[in-house]
């Protein structure tokens, strides 16, 4: 039911409106008839003998109603409910019917030499840059393309991608050339305003790390630890002493103020003596790396092999990866994230520069009309397997409906006219029957 459903669904809302105008000059027919014929027997027009000519045409025209009306129903079904031979005739001869529609679709109105000269006709590029106007067909043949990338991003949390890129990032740190070039660079660093507020962002680092109550503790247990390599080394006084806690409290207190004094006047004072200090010990050491000065550039080395040797990137690494991926992810879901307009803008805009060059345009063009007609010619009896098996899914009773409800006015205008042409003929005979008596 559900298959018969749907295959009338489409038809359902374009259906043209019933007719009975067929049926009304029958009425009409039979009525005149009817009432001429009683004329003649009765009342003051008893007789005459243009009634006669009258009673004739309506007769005629009832003849040829009902011979018209017998004609058209035969078609459909069978007239009274009466099995008359050669009446019901699409119900009971649908297979050919049906034959003859799939042939005549596929292989005169639709076949490839038709459809290869219509295509020839038309134009798909412009089709398509009209078609790409509006921007949820240009989002429609986005997606595929957002799929793609999203399924790329998956990639990114695989273990031999994170291995790879952290390769990759200590083979860059390991290559950094520690030469004159980067002794000038390091010259030009620390002459510009970046350097002056990357140690303003350092001395508040360290001005926050000397009020932090835990550097005070540390501090207390580097005194203690002290007290005792003193006395292991022989002293008696000073580990004395700074085992005192009034002695050590006193000692971190003013450690701690005293930095935290000059850590905030470093902050706020561009030509403080710890900024100058720092300031003045890069540029003497870049100076040397300048110069060439071997035992610089060895410093420079041991440091960064140190750093590397103990920069632990593989957690960093797939950290970032993995953020990546989910942020590529949220904005690939997003049809109105900055990432899928940007795709879709950039989609748009390279196909429709493509199609600004008419050779572009030919070309496609002759592509699309080349692939389709060889898609045609390979799969044109597909045209008529979907026909048939759209016919073949309905049932008699609803085939039947289907071709009444289009051609079913005007076969109404068959029996229309078959009552009017019945009825001038009845005249013509009857006059020609008075004139000869």
């Amino acid at each position: 039911m559900a298959a018969e459903a749907n295959a009338t669904a489409g038809v359902a809302g374009d259906l043209p409106r019933r007719s009975h105008v067929g049926t009304a000059s029958l009425v009409v027919a039979v009525i005149g008839a009817v009432v001429s014929r009683a004329a003649l027997h009765v009342g003051p027009l008893a007789g005459s003998p243009w009634l006669h000519v009258l009673a004739a045409g309506f007769e005629a025209a009832v003849v040829g109603g009902l011979a018209d009306w017998f004609a058209v129903t035969a078609l459909f079904r069978h007239p009274l409910g009466l099995p008359f031979p050669h009446t019901a005739i699409i119900p009971t001869r649908r297979a050919r019917l049906i034959q003859g529609i799939v042939s005549t679709v596929e292989n005169q109105w639709l076949a490839p030499p038709v459809i290869a000269k219509r295509l020839e006709r038309v134009a798909p590029s412009t089709w398509l840059v009209e078609w790409l106007s509006d921007p949820e067909h240009v989002a429609r043949i986005g997606d595929p393309l957002r799929d793609l990338i999203r399924g790329g991003a998956r990639v990114l949390t695989e273990s031999e991608i994170a291995e790879f890129v952290e390769r990759g990032i200590v083979r860059q740190l390991r290559e950094v050339p520690l030469d004159r070039t980067a002794g000038r660079w390091l010259e030009r660093a620390a002459g510009s305003p970046s350097a002056g507020e990357a140690l303003r962002s350092i001395a508040m680092s360290l001005q926050n790390l000397a009020e932090r109550p835990r550097t005070a503790q540390e501090l207390h247990w580097w005194l203690m630890r002290s007290a005792r390599a003193l006395q292991d080394s022989g002293q008696r006084l000073i580990p004395f002493l700074l085992r005192r806690r009034l002695v050590q409290r006193t000692i971190v207190e003013a450690a701690l103020c005293y930095a935290s004094a000059e850590l905030r006047g470093a902050i706020d004072d561009p030509e403080h003596p710890l900024r100058r200090f720092a300031t003045d010990g890069i540029r003497r050491f870049a100076a040397r790396l300048s110069a060439g000065d071997r035992e610089a550039i060895a410093r420079v080395e041991r440091l960064r092999d140190a750093i590397v040797e103990s920069l632990e990137t593989g957690p960093l690494v797939r950290e970032a990866l993995a953020r990546i991926r989910r942020q590529l992810e949220d904005e690939l879901d997003d049809r109105e994230s900055r990432l899928s307009r940007l795709i879709d803008e950039k989609l748009r805009a390279a196909i429709v520069s493509y199609f600004e060059d008419p050779a572009h345009r030919m070309s496609f063009d002759k592509w699309v009309r080349e692939t389709a007609v060889d898609l045609v010619r390979r799969h044109h009896h597909q045209i008529g397997v979907t026909i048939r098996e759209n016919l073949e899914s309905l049932t008699d009773d609803q085939l039947v409906e289907q071709i009444e409800s289009r051609v079913g006015a005007d076969l109404q205008f068959i029996r229309l006219n078959g009552a009017v042409v019945g009825g001038l003929i009845g005249v013509l005979i009857a006059l020609g029957h008075w004139l000869i008596s």
